[in-house]
């Protein structure tokens, strides 16, 4: 299903429309729409009662979550639900630094390539219907193994693999999971670097001494799950997912995720680290929806703001506006998010008009807050079109700020004659000549490698959350996906003042 750009229209998913007027306001008016609404208000009950000591939580997602399995986090919004359901063996604290999350200990050898690490053996999984009884049991060092070696299979995103690759033979077992497609053919049966000393030890060995590689450990796609969970099962981690963390699924529906906190004592005795009983994530297809709801009082916190939103709340400097000031709380963080947008040098289209067509656009042209830096790229010397295009194709995103940067493009260098139009599918294909991807800071110095091809811009936006002064507490950080809950206070009577 193809899906114009035109000069104020965009459309991104069926029965949404998109208006971003050329040389006015970003406004976004939503003229069709029929989703659930977020009111803020879950249809679904908790198993804890709304006591004097009962705090509820209700933050405003950019991105839809639509999976709660680590693997295929692909938005930030995903990786903040997952951080909170979840443990790695490692933890960031605020300001990105590793500290332990599942393990007691652990020892680094002298020369750097091989780490060791004690399990906390009584940290548990949460109470499932994947155990034989329904209850949570031990963690042990053959889940860990587990879990890493999965990374590396063929029916997973390779994200996680690029955080791996320096363990010793991770490269090699990757490659045969995902080149060798007869099993029966494969030869290795694990990854050599990865092993299961008893059951609260594991230890891996590094080709190479990586400084980062407690940081790495830190990242919530390496978080650890029963393999119960995955194992002839339905509704597995996508839908129904285990974890130790401190949150556990309570519901779900379209525009609604309501995590409650995790019963053991590791939690409820620690009211300073985890004062929050209920976390309702709520999600808008329209900014403007979601910002009317943050304005209501139906959302309490915005972790980060769109494009459009953070625009309107903020001044060049990126502090909160004159007429704001009063009513809300601006928190900007040291973390950032990329977005790049690429070439896609397989297209079957003519890619060198798109190219003569990208090089004029100028900078200024681009309304999306952040740092915006590109390349001109390169067309035949004195090269003249021989037909124009009526209609050129990008591929499908979610990201608000790809999907401002693509309207940008299509209204400076492209419009009136072309219009750029959304393919419904995700990847970039033959007909495509654009597409875009994202990644956090964090991730970036991983993910981002000298390879990719055909990259010509990169936005740079760092990530502002708001929200309203009845909350106290929410600290910056330099964690993308981080949600600051410690310490968190909420004054309800000024929350349910009109």
């Amino acid at each position: 299903m193809k899906k114009p750009i035109t000069n104020s229209l965009l459309l991104l998913i069926p029965l949404i429309i998109l208006f971003y007027g050329c040389g006015s306001s970003d406004t976004i008016t939503v003229v069709e729409q029929n989703p659930e609404s977020a009111s803020g208000e879950s249809s679904e009950s908790t198993d804890q009662p709304n006591g004097d000591d009962f705090t509820q939580l209700r933050v405003g997602i950019l991105e839809p979550v639509t999976n709660f399995d680590p693997l295929y986090a692909e938005n930030l919004s995903t990786l903040r639900v997952v951080s909170l359901i979840y443990d790695g063996l490692f933890k960031l604290d605020s300001d990105g630094n590793p500290e332990p999350a599942l393990i007691n200990d652990y020892t680094v050898s002298d020369d750097g390539t091989q780490y060791e690490f004690k399990l906390n053996r009584d940290l548990y999984f949460h109470d499932s219907t994947v155990f034989g009884a329904g209850v949570g049991r031990r963690i042990h060092a053959e889940d860990v193994r587990w879990v890493f070696e999965r990374t590396a299979k063929v029916d997973v995103p390779p994200t996680a693999s690029q955080l791996l690759m320096n363990i010793v033979g991770y490269d090699n077992y990757f490659t045969e999971q995902r080149t060798v497609f007869d099993s029966s053919k494969r030869v290795l049966d694990g990854i050599s670097g990865i092993e299961v000393i008893d059951a609260e030890t594991i230890r891996f060995t590094l080709k190479n001494p990586d400084e980062d590689f407690l940081k790495k450990l830190g990242s919530p796609y390496l978080s650890i799950y029963p393999s119960e969970a995955l194992q002839n099962r339905d509704d597995d981690l996508r839908t129904s997912p285990v974890g130790t963390g401190a949150y556990i699924l309570n519901s779900q529906n379209e525009n609604e995720i309501v995590l409650t906190r995790n019963p053991s004592p590791r939690f409820t005795d620690r009211q300073v680290d985890y004062p929050v009983n209920r976390i309702d994530f709520i999600y808008q297809s329209s900014e403007s929806d979601a910002f009317q709801q943050f304005a209501r009082k139906n959302i309490d916190w915005v972790p980060e703001l769109g494009p459009q939103i953070k625009t309107q709340v903020t001044d060049s400097s990126q502090n909160l506006v004159s007429s704001y000031q009063d009513q809300f709380e601006l928190v900007q963080n040291s973390a950032t998010r990329f977005t790049m947008i690429y070439l896609n040098e397989s297209s079957e289209r003519d890619l060198d008009y798109v190219k003569y067509r990208l090089a004029q656009l100028e900078q200024d042209q681009l309304t999306s807050p952040g740092e915006i830096s590109f390349e001109e790229p390169e067309i035949p010397t004195e090269y003249e079109p021989e037909s124009v295009p009526s209609e050129l194709y990008v591929t499908f995103t979610e990201n608000p700020f790809a999907t401002m940067l693509f309207t940008d493009i299509n209204n400076s260098v492209f419009r009136p004659d072309v219009s750029l139009s959304f393919l419904d599918i995700r990847i970039p294909t033959a007909e495509s000549v654009l597409f875009s991807r994202s990644v956090d800071s964090f991730h970036y110095p991983y993910f981002n490698t000298d390879n990719d091809q055909g990259q010509w811009l990169t936005a740079e936006s760092v990530i502002i959350g708001i929200y309203h002064s009845y909350i106290d507490g929410i600290e910056p950080t330099a964690v993308p996906w981080q949600l600051p809950l410690r310490g968190l206070e909420i004054d309800q009577a000024e929350r349910d003042a009109s």
